[in-house]
């Protein structure tokens, strides 16, 4: 059961900066969200919130909102308007008023078992973004389950990443273009390369890994797993183009010096 325990468990594994435990206590605390709802509320309704935040508890308001918003968007949307007006220290303050961007926030769709995703609204086409999304997670064989939101930004010049597992909450970034090329085989190699994006940061998640960063064990783990999920999704282009698919696929870590796919922890 998802009660005060977990939550101590969650601001714990916070304060110790252990990956398994922040990730175990959410998922825990997100699979009961009318037990956990409560024990969320009754540590924001502190009054330390008013004090200088020392050590972990700097961390531990914007991780409860995060929580809370993950559970119940009216609730924290509630719960905002309530801590706008108490006494809170500058620092959670500061934090409060990023956390309220998060207010009008609601989930463009769901795919496969009943995950969320959320689309900027700096994207052009969100029909068209679920309907890629939605076709991917029907590939036979996705480690889906768990996955807690997926989220699809759009592409930016000063972004290092085209995709990014988010271990502590088990959620996927997805970086996107706000234009597709007109050269339909380019449009056709980038269309590839995202969806070979997509299996790779849930590569990282079916594989269990708690490591932040770009380690290289586990993104060629995550790359294995991507490849066969390429092959089940494509089974007659793959063995006709297997060569150029390893191309497209690769390419993706080329696109600028540095840029890569890789595990986060936040």
């Amino acid at each position: 059961m998802a009660d005060t325990r977990s939550i101590n468990r969650l601001l714990r594994g916070v304060s110790t900066h252990h990956t398994q435990t922040i990730r175990d206590a959410w998922r825990d605390l997100m699979s009961d969200p009318q037990t956990a709802l409560p024990a969320v509320l009754q540590k924001l309704g502190s009054d330390a919130w008013s004090d200088n935040p020392r050590g972990p508890l700097a961390s531990y308001f914007g991780v409860l909102l995060s929580l809370l918003a993950d559970l119940d968007p009216d609730i924290f949307a509630s719960e905002i308007d309530r801590l706008s007006s108490t006494d809170l220290h500058p620092d959670h303050r500061r934090t409060l008023s990023l956390m309220a961007r998060r207010v009008r926030e609601t989930p463009v769709a769901e795919i496969g078992p009943g995950i969320p995703v959320y689309i900027s609204a700096d994207l052009p086409d969100h029909a068209w973004i679920h309907d890629c999304l939605s076709c991917w997670a029907e590939t036979p064989g996705l480690d889906l389950d768990h996955i807690l939101r997926i989220d699809v930004i759009a592409a930016e010049a000063e972004l290092d990443y085209l995709g990014r597992y988010q271990i502590f909450f088990s959620g996927i970034v997805l970086t996107w273009p706000k234009h597709r090329p007109r050269n339909p085989v380019l449009r056709w190699g980038r269309d590839l390369r995202r969806e070979f994006t997509f299996y790779h940061e849930i590569g990282h998640h079916a594989s269990g890994h708690l490591e932040g960063g770009s380690i290289e064990e586990q993104e060629d783990e995550a790359d294995a797993y991507a490849i066969d999920a390429m092959r089940r999704a494509h089974p007659v282009i793959f063995v006709m183009f297997k060569p150029l698919f390893f191309v497209i696929c690769r390419l993706r870590n080329a696109v600028r010096p540095g840029r890569k796919d890789r595990a986060e922890e936040y």
